[in-house]
């Protein structure tokens, strides 16, 4: 019995050391993550002290747990932790002054403290997690999956009285620019030529047929929510087959059609809705790939092939993560030991699809005459990054660099810089004085880049951090004037119906609501639930499920992943931080809850 005594001791003294440090160094790390102008809004507060004694108890056990796992889960949960702490710690210098301090010392400490406080408890929900949802909604016996009809009924008339409140629907996000292409028969590249020629052509085809453009709107509105709801259905229901009850199926359908960012989007008239559609569908294939390639090949080809021109169809920057996802899939997939004869047709379909693509495009193109000689959307990046050097360090410039930067962006424009969003500055950017000598402007900002580092980092992070910080405020367009509103605190959601089209609410309070979600700061004021709303958040449930997965060496299913990773790369070199961008991470969280569960053979 001593022995038993002593060797219990010397596993629970440790555990408990470890609680107490992680729980102390947590209580400091946080403080610089709190985005607040004042510097005594929590460390002189009763609730740090509280923050201690409560995680001590809390974590206890969980640290055993920790210290008790193998060095791989250990490694892990350590670089998780610590990304997660650093885009905190960064993201909130940020909201409070557009700027990280990288010479700032506690930047660095606070950030390694808080990723030693949670990483045991990052290592525990990975345990728990999918232990607590087999319990909860993995089918126990035979029981009946949810009819996908059903499935897609429910949802899309959940979302009525939404397209009601709207009505004809949020006709926003460039929406009445795709509208004018068509109409004037003068089109560019800068819109996707397939949504172009889709939303205008239903709005002017109703208006040629007298039936005035609210009729078009509103038949391109239902049109996009019955294939918005169709897919949302389908992936409810596979989940079904894989093996989740019919519980989790009913808490997705309500998820899906009730939690505002689905019925806003669904009745909103952005090419990113069914692109998202589109995208969610490749992803799910994948993944049934990753599971069965049987099943995949003998029933879901022409799916996934329609699926991925779509896709690319309808957003530049799919192509581009499609594309590089077609090499890493590939090199996963051989490196992983697969089947290289099922490997080889999945590269071929996917160099199939991007055939198919580049095909259709071209032929659009040359159908419309399109113009494509706009090189802002791909200068993003650079074009900020130039501007807030020109801001904040105007004396870098040379007379003659002045000189050089003016020829593509004119002195007004740089004033005109908001380290939030480019699109006031990108449309002062002259294209045809960057065509005639791309390389002597590329010149020009790598010589400035040189000397101003930090300068161009963060011009990067404060025009993107909104996709890894969850703590952000949508407010990118405050001050904007719109057709029937001011932007002031808050830019999450268009909201308004654009000319040609006119709203006729037949719901005003839910109208009001949407509103308010789009304007104000009122989910923000929410705690927890605000979460829900953010990107930032959002991509964290994600990144948890795919470091869960790489944690367990499922490498096909995190190829399978692949190209909703890059499609996030992609917005981070993006113009702005909307919800519609990423709006693919909101329709796949039950996937992403169910991923350590799914059966792998039907």
């Amino acid at each position: 019995m001593e022995d038993k005594k002593t060797n219990d001791k010397k596993i629970y003294m440790p555990d408990t050391a470890y609680a107490v440090m992680a729980s102390l160094f947590g209580a400091v790390g946080v403080t610089g993550t709190i985005a607040v102008s004042y510097e005594l809004s929590y460390t002189n507060s009763f609730l740090a002290f509280i923050f201690l004694v409560v995680s001590i108890l809390a974590i206890k056990d969980i640290c055993k747990e920790f210290r008790n796992s193998n060095i791989r889960a250990k490694i892990f949960a350590y670089i998780f932790s610590l990304l997660i702490s650093a885009a905190l710690h960064m993201g909130a210098q940020l909201e409070c002054y557009e700027n990280v301090n990288f010479k700032q010392i506690t930047l660095y400490v606070f950030t390694v403290l808080l990723a030693v406080y949670l990483a045991p408890i990052i290592h525990h929900m990975w345990i728990k997690v999918p232990v607590a949802i087999n319990e909860l909604f993995v089918k126990k016996n035979d029981e009946e999956t949810i009819k996908y009809t059903w499935v897609w009924l429910i949802i899309f008339i959940l979302w009525l009285p939404t397209f009601f409140a709207l009505f004809p629907g949020a006709f926003v996000y460039d929406a009445t620019e795709e509208y004018t292409e068509v109409i004037s028969r003068s089109f560019s590249m800068h819109h996707p030529l397939f949504h172009v020629l889709m939303l205008g052509g239903i709005v002017h085809l109703a208006e040629y047929l007298g039936l005035g453009a609210n009729a078009g709107i509103a038949a391109y509105t239902l049109f996009q929510m019955i294939v918005f709801s169709a897919v949302l259905a389908y992936l409810i229901h596979w989940l079904g087959m894989r093996g989740m009850n019919k519980k989790f199926q009913l808490i997705s359908i309500l998820f899906f059609g009730l939690f505002p960012i689905f019925p806003m989007y669904a009745v909103c008239s952005a090419k990113d809705t069914l692109f998202s559609a589109a995208f969610l569908m490749v992803i799910l294939l994948l993944v049934e790939y990753s599971l069965s390639t049987k099943t995949f090949f003998d029933k879901k080809m022409l799916l996934f092939v329609a699926s991925s021109v779509i896709m690319m169809l309808l957003r530049n920057n799919g192509t581009y993560a499609y594309a590089v996802a077609i090499p890493v899939i590939a090199l996963i997939g051989i490196f992983g030991k697969n089947d290289k004869k099922q490997l080889s047709k999945l590269i071929i379909l996917m160099l199939l699809s991007f055939v198919l693509f580049a095909g259709i495009n071209k032929c659009l193109k040359i159908m419309t005459h399109a113009t494509d000689d706009e090189y802002q959307e791909k200068l993003t990046v650079p074009i900020q990054q130039l501007a807030r050097a020109y801001k904040y360090s105007p004396e870098t410039f040379s007379e003659d660099e002045k000189s050089i930067l003016y020829e593509i962006l004119p002195e007004d424009y740089l004033k005109t810089y908001n380290s939030r969003i480019s699109d006031i500055l990108k449309s002062g950017f002259d294209n045809r004085a960057y065509s005639r000598n791309p390389q002597k402007y590329q010149k020009l900002w790598l010589d400035i880049g040189l000397r101003k580092p930090n300068i161009y980092l963060n011009a990067w992070l404060a025009n993107c951090y909104g996709y890894w910080y969850p703590d952000m405020i949508i407010n990118v367009y405050g001050g904007n004037q719109m057709y029937t509103f001011k932007y002031k605190d808050s830019s999450y959601f268009g909201f308004e119906t654009e000319p040609p089209g006119e709203r006729h609410s037949f719901f005003p309070l839910l109208e009001r609501f949407y509103r308010n979600i789009s304007l104000e700061l009122f989910q923000q004021k929410i705690p927890v639930l605000s979460m829900l709303f953010a990107p930032g958040f959002v991509f964290y449930l994600f990144a948890w499920s795919l470091f869960g997965l790489m944690r367990d060496k499922r490498w096909m299913m995190v190829a399978a992943f692949m190209p909703m990773i890059l499609l996030w790369a992609t917005v981070l070199l993006g113009p702005t931080v909307l919800v519609r961008y990423v709006l693919v991470l909101w329709c796949a969280i039950p996937m992403f809850f169910a991923v350590e569960n799914i059966k792998t053979n039907e």
